[in-house]
């Protein structure tokens, strides 16, 4: 190691790039820790709302009711078709 030459800044000049760092850093960490939250609380919730549907504490039936009708998927449609072919083979 004796033999390579690094270049190495003076600690008041790393001392001021790390503080720049920082300050220029500060809002990015703010928005990552806001967003874990906010990830965090979506998740209980999503836990919890699973939960009340499932021991009936909450009835989504009034809700299902509600929702627009949702067009049929490919594999629907092609059962579908299928079932229509074979009616009409017979």
């Amino acid at each position: 190691m004796k033999r390579f030459k690094l270049a190495v800044l003076p600690v008041e000049e790393q001392t001021q790039l790390l503080a720049a760092t920082e300050v220029e850093t500060i809002a990015a960490n703010t928005t990552i820790s806001r967003l874990e939250r906010e990830i965090t609380l979506l998740r209980e919730y999503r836990t919890r709302l699973v939960a009340d549907v499932v021991t009936g504490k909450l009835d989504v039936r009034e809700a299902i009711r509600g929702l627009p009708e949702e067009e049929h998927s490919t594999s629907e449609q092609s059962d579908q078709s299928e079932s229509s072919d074979e009616g009409a083979l017979s």
